[in-house]
C-alpha cells in the first residue's frame, strides 16, 4: 500500500481491515478504523472537501464485499452523506447479474474536483462476468454521475468491433491499475486491461476494442476524447497497467503537451 502525506499526517491502509492515521514525524497514533472489509491493496485517495464538508479519504475494497468506502480524514470515521454510512455498492450497474463473483477496486480512485473516478478489478476468466467499466462517484452524496463502458454498447461508438453479439456480458477490459487526471483540462486518462478470457481469444474475434487500450475521456462527463488499442485482439495479458504520465515534449523549440503509457510489451508510447 502506498501511503499518502498531507499536511503532516500519514495515511494508510492495512490488509487486516484496518486504515491508519499517523503523525508523519513520529509515528504516533492518530487514529484507527476497522472497516470490517479488507481495503485495496495499492492505497487510499484524499479529497479536501468544501467548505461544508471536512476532507475525506476514499478507496475501495479488494475482497468480494463490493465497497466505495469514505472515512471522515480527520475522525476516521465513516463519512455520513456518502452513500449508506459512508458506503456505496460497486455492483450497481455492472455486476447485478453475477452476484457470485467479485466487484473491487485494486487501486485507489482518482480525484477530479468532487469525483471520484474509479476502475474495476474484474475476474481474468471465465468470459461472462462482471463489466469492467469506468465511473465516477459524487464524494459528497456518493451517486453515479457517469458511467464510461469499456466494452461499448449498441448505439455507442465502436459498438460494432464487436462481433456476434460477444460483448454481451463481456468481463474483463476493465481498468485495474492507476488512472492519471490532467486537473487543468479535464482530461482522465485511463489504462485498460485485457478482455476474459485473458490467454483464449476465439470467443471474441475482431479487434476487442477497448481492450488493451488507453483511453483519454471528459473528466467532468465521462465522455471519450479519444483512445489508442496498444494491442488488438490481445491474448497475452498485456493489460495497460502503470499510471499515465503526463509530460512535456520539447520539439524544434515547442512545448507540446504529452501523455506517456508504459506496456508490458517494453514499450513506450507516447501521445
Amino acid at each position: 500500500s502506498t501511503p499518502l502525506v498531507i499536511d503532516g499526517v500519514m495515511y494508510l491502509a492495512t490488509m487486516y481491515n484496518r486504515v491508519v492515521a499517523l503523525d508523519a514525524d513520529t509515528g504516533k497514533e492518530i487514529w484507527v478504523k476497522d472497516i470490517g472489509q479488507t481495503p485495496a491493496t495499492r492505497g487510499l485517495a484524499y479529497w479536501p472537501g468544501t467548505r461544508d464538508i471536512s476532507p475525506r479519504l476514499v478507496f475501495g475494497t479488494g475482497d468480494g464485499s463490493s465497497l466505495l468506502i469514505s472515512l471522515d480524514a480527520k475522525t476516521g470515521e465513516f463519512a455520513s452523506g456518502f452513500g449508506q454510512g459512508g458506503k456505496v455498492d460497486l455492483r450497481q450497474g455492472v455486476g447485478e447479474k453475477f452476484p457470485k463473483l467479485r466487484v473491487a477496486l485494486s487501486s485507489p480512485p482518482a480525484i477530479y474536483g468532487n469525483l471520484a473516478i474509479t476502475g474495476n478489478h474484474s475476474q481474468e476468466s471465465p468470459s461472462r462476468g462482471p463489466a469492467g467499466d469506468v465511473r465516477a462517484w459524487d464524494l459528497r452524496t456518493g451517486k453515479m454521475v457517469w458511467i464510461f463502458h469499456t466494452v461499448p454498447q449498441p448505439g455507442e461508438a465502436n459498438h460494432g468491433a464487436w462481433k456476434n453479439e460477444q460483448w454481451v456480458d463481456r468481463a474483463g477490459t476493465n481498468a485495474w491499475g492507476f488512472i492519471t487526471v490532467d486537473q487543468v483540462r479535464g482530461i482522465a486518462y485511463v489504462p485498460v486491461g485485457t478482455p476474459a478470457t485473458d490467454f483464449y481469444g476465439g470467443d471474441r474475434l475482431g479487434s476487442n476494442l477497448y481492450g488493451s487500450s488507453l483511453l483519454a475521456l471528459d473528466a467532468a462527463t465521462g465522455k471519450l476524447k479519444w483512445f489508442f488499442q496498444t494491442t488488438h485482439h490481445d491474448n497475452w495479458d498485456y493489460d495497460l497497467t502503470s499510471p499515465p504520465a503526463l509530460i512535456d515534449v520539447r520539439r524544434n523549440g515547442q512545448t507540446i503537451p504529452a501523455v506517456a503509457q508504459f506496456t508490458k510489451q517494453g514499450l513506450l508510447f507516447v501521445f
